[in-house]
């Protein structure tokens, strides 16, 4: 059973596409800006009309509304809310699982703990450095425990230092969850680190697709030769 299947999948932007991830794959998504990387990510979402059929699992969810999707998402601006704490950001996702608020609590803890911004829950956005806002935006995107996570260039705005950080993190706990994952980024080195597979869209097209180059081990996810 696949993780994520996509058939014929297209719109304005994107010409119809095929693609599949097996469970547990992390696949990078590369390609010039104005490709259509960010609305094939928003299409999985359910937040832009398409043709086509998406799929997790057997699972159809064409047609199913955005919060009924076992889907994280972390868009690139992040969209943490302003006037809420790191913890209030965490609890609003959960507001519509059927949770009591003591599982959503504890559920809320034990994410901020594995993302290790639990030190910051308290804090609004405005008062994060950059690497703790990111932490914070990928903690809610994993709250609800997705089958799927989508990221939208999460580390591009960060410093090389503090991307690499987050980069072997990252990594480490998506596979520690078994999680598949879709990543958009224009960094082939980012693509390799935290990826199995790459694909390309250049046009709106799906060109090529490749595994993860040979100089990058699979255990520690960096140049093996460095």
């Amino acid at each position: 059973m696949p993780g994520l299947r996509l058939e014929s999948v297209g719109n304005a932007v994107l010409a119809p596409l095929d693609l599949t991830l097996a469970p547990g794959e992390a696949v990078a998504v590369l390609g010039p800006s104005g490709a259509g990387k960010s609305t094939l990510l928003r299409i999985v979402a359910g937040l832009l009309p398409h043709r086509g059929r998406v799929f997790l699992g057997n699972e159809p969810m064409t047609g199913r509304a955005p919060h009924r999707r076992p889907i994280g998402y972390m868009s690139q601006d992040l969209h943490l809310f302003p006037h809420l704490s790191v913890a209030g950001n965490l609890h609003l996702p959960l507001l519509f699982t059927g949770l009591s608020r003591a599982e959503r609590t504890a559920r809320v803890a034990q994410t901020l703990k594995t993302c290790a911004i639990a030190h910051r829950a308290t804090r609004r956005p405005a008062h994060l450095s950059g690497g703790e806002r990111q932490r914070a935006a990928l903690a809610r995107a994993l709250v609800r425990g997705p089958r799927l996570l989508l990221l939208d260039e999460p580390f591009s705005s960060l410093d090389p230092t503090t991307r690499r950080t987050l980069w072997r993190e990252f990594d480490t706990l998506r596979r520690a969850a078994g999680m598949t994952a879709l990543i958009v980024t224009h960094d082939p080195e980012e693509a390799a680190a935290l990826a199995d597979r790459t694909v390309t869209l250049r046009a709106g097209e799906l060109h090529e697709e490749r595994t993860t180059p040979p100089c990058f081990s699979s255990t520690t996810r960096r140049c093996a030769a460095c």
